[in-house]
Parts: C-alpha cells; sequence; structure tokens
C-alpha cells in the first residue's frame, strides 16, 4: 500500500473517529430517508393515484420512483463524503474536483434516467393514440417518436456533462457545424432516406401489412422505419428497401383496391353461328348479374375480333372482393360457369390452328 502512496506521491488523510461516526450516521440517515420516500410512493401516493380517472399521475409516480430513489442516495452520499473534511489536494490529486465532478456526472446520468421514464410514459400515450387510429401505419410511428426523443435528450445531456467539465460548447458546435458539412455531403443516402420515412409518414401510401409492389419487389409491409422499410415476398423471403426508393419510384397499393378486375379474351372456333354467339353473349351477361359477388355498376361482354384463328368475345368485370384467395375463388366458378354454358349450346374454344387447302391439279 505504501509503494503505491509513493508512485503517486499520496498521503493518507487523518480521519478522526468522531468523522467516520458522523459519515457513518449521514450513510443510515440516507438509507432511512430513502426506504420511508419508497414506502410513501408504494402505499400512500400510488394508492391514490389508481382512484383517479386517469393514468397519468400513476405511471408518472411509478416512473419516478426509481430516479428519486436514487438522487436521495446521491446527495446522502455526498454530504456524508463532505463532513470527512477531507483535504482540498492529496499528493497530486485534486479531492475537491474529483468529488465535485463525480457528483455532476452521477447526477447527469440520474436526471437522464429519470428523463427517459418520462418519455417512457409519453410513449404510452402515444400508443393509446396510435391505436384508436384506422391506419396501421401509425403503430410504426410511435416507436419512432420515442426513439427520436431519446436520442434528443442523450444529446443534450452529453453536451450538459461536457459543459460542466470546462469544455467550451460554442466552439465544440461551431467545429461540429464546420465537420457537419462534410459529414453530411458524405451521408447524402441517409438523408434521402429520413426524407423518404417522413414522406411515407405524411402521405400514406400504405398501411402495415398491406400488400404493394415497388419497381421489382412485391410483397406486404412488416415494418417502417427512419432509415428502411421491410416487405415480405410471397415466397417468404424478406426484402429491406431503403426509404428513398419510395421517393424515385412509385407504389402500387394493391390492398388499396376497391374491387378487382377480370379481363380477357374468350376465343371460340369459326363453326360457332351467330346465333349461337348471341346465346354465349347474353349468357356470360346473366351469370354476372345473377352473381351477387360481382359489381353490377359496370361490366362489359362483347363480339369484338374475327381473330386468325377465333372468334373473339371480350370479357371485362370487376368483383366486389379484393382480396386475393377470395377473388380467385370467384373467378374459378365464373370460368366454370362459362364452360358450363358453351358446353349446353355446343360451342367450341379455340386454339390455335390452321386450315391447308389442297387444289386439285
Amino acid at each position: 500500500m505504501a509503494a503505491i502512496l509513493d508512485i503517486f506521491n499520496l498521503t493518507m488523510p487523518n480521519i478522526s473517529v468522531e468523522k467516520l461516526v458522523l459519515f457513518l450516521i449521514i450513510i443510515f440517515f440516507t438509507y432511512v430517508v430513502r426506504s420511508i420516500f419508497v414506502y410513501i410512493i408504494n402505499k400512500k401516493l400510488i394508492a391514490l393515484a389508481q382512484k383517479s380517472k386517469t393514468q397519468f399521475d400513476d405511471l408518472v409516480l411509478k416512473s419516478s420512483k426509481a430516479p428519486l430513489s436514487y438522487l436521495i442516495l446521491l446527495h446522502g452520499l455526498y454530504l456524508a463524503i463532505i463532513s470527512l473534511q477531507l483535504p482540498q489536494e492529496i499528493g497530486i490529486l485534486n479531492i475537491a474536483d474529483i468529488i465535485h465532478n463525480a457528483y455532476v456526472l452521477i447526477l447527469s446520468f440520474i436526471l437522464l434516467y429519470f428523463i427517459f421514464k418520462l418519455i417512457d410514459v409519453l410513449g404510452y400515450f402515444i400508443y393509446g393514440v396510435t391505436k384508436k387510429t384506422d391506419s396501421k401505419l401509425d403503430d410504426q410511428l410511435a416507436p419512432l417518436i420515442v426513439k427520436s426523443l431519446r436520442i434528443f435528450i442523450i444529446t443534450l445531456g452529453v453536451l450538459f456533462i461536457l459543459n460542466n467539465f470546462g469544455y467550451n460548447i460554442a466552439s465544440l458546435l461551431a467545429g461540429l457545424g464546420i465537420g457537419g458539412l462534410a459529414f453530411a455531403l458524405a451521408a447524402q443516402d441517409t438523408v434521402s432516406n429520413l426524407f423518404g420515412s417522413f414522406t411515407i409518414f405524411s402521405d400514406k401510401p400504405f398501411q402495415m401489412g398491406d400488400w404493394i409492389s415497388i419497381g421489382d419487389f412485391e410483397g406486404t409491409v412488416e415494418n417502417v422505419g427512419f432509415r428502411s422499410t421491410r416487405i415480405r415476398r410471397f415466397d417468404q423471403a424478406q426484402v429491406t428497401l431503403p426509404n428513398s426508393q419510395f421517393i424515385k419510384n412509385g407504389v402500387v397499393n394493391y390492398s388499396a383496391m376497391k374491387k378487382r378486375r377480370i379481363k380477357f379474351n374468350l376465343g371460340v372456333t369459326y363453326a360457332t353461328t351467330s346465333a349461337q354467339i348471341s346465346q354465349v353473349v347474353d349468357g356470360i351477361k346473366q351469370i354476372i348479374k345473377e352473381d351477387q359477388r360481382f359489381d353490377h355498376n359496370f361490366y362489359m361482354v362483347h363480339f369484338t375480333d374475327f381473330g386468325d384463328y377465333s372468334l373473339n368475345i371480350f370479357i371485362y368485370c370487376f368483383t366486389k372482393t379484393t382480396v386475393w384467395d377470395e377473388f380467385l375463388a370467384v373467378r374459378e366458378e365464373f370460368n366454370l360457369g362459362i364452360m358450363h354454358l358453351l358446353e349446353e349450346l355446343g360451342v367450341e374454344i379455340a386454339f390455335p390452328s390452321q386450315t391447308v387447302y389442297v387444289e386439285n391439279a
């Protein structure tokens, strides 16, 4: 021990028994005060808060309990150390500065912890508001707001600590401003992604769980962040797209469709008579009219073309459902209904064919 003290040119301070006893009394008294404070919070104030109509006071009390108890312990320990009346300097160490800087540092961390707890309370109410909205995209906005507030508080906390340790914050911010310009030029993609996220949350081109396509990618939206959006493709592979893509490229939102379209040409053979063509057209129209799953406000069934190998009937209609599997079920029954109609009328569906005429010599 003496060798270590010699290295740092230190001498053990003479502390009387009375000072040690006072030190222990203050520590004990601090622990008692903290225990009483925690008891009052748990048994009295929280019980009263639970009887109120709102949860705000209850959540604030629960969030304040731990930081404030740490604050009591810190000040008790600080007073106990001061009661020892240590010398200003011991060897090359400035004891007064060390104690003060340690106090400021721990106090700053406690205040940051307390503010983080209050941000959690704010986040709880933001989550409650977003759950009441119809848009699922707001559910992703709430955690982003909470994270942004925490980053902002951490930045202010670091600046506060540096300022208390004697650093010139003004010159530091000026230096960061000059270096920030170069950083911004190097981080153009990141800034572009941030603007892309603002565009998503402001314009709301899609919601969580929507089926969308952008560029060559198609799938359901799983998560929207500040930098990127995750899409689950139908082969279950996950695609992470930078949010800047939503500024540069158009987004097709299939889930926003109010109805789904059926469009195709039905080709029948040239052996079909004009009367049969009319019966097929009228029969398909009747199938659509009798099925309430179709939108009856607008549909078209017309004999349109004399094709290379078929007589073409153009069919254009909409289903009321936009759900993929329900739409396929409606389309399947519609196709089967058309096949039954053609079988009853004795009309055959055409396929690519050629007629060869052989001339006798």
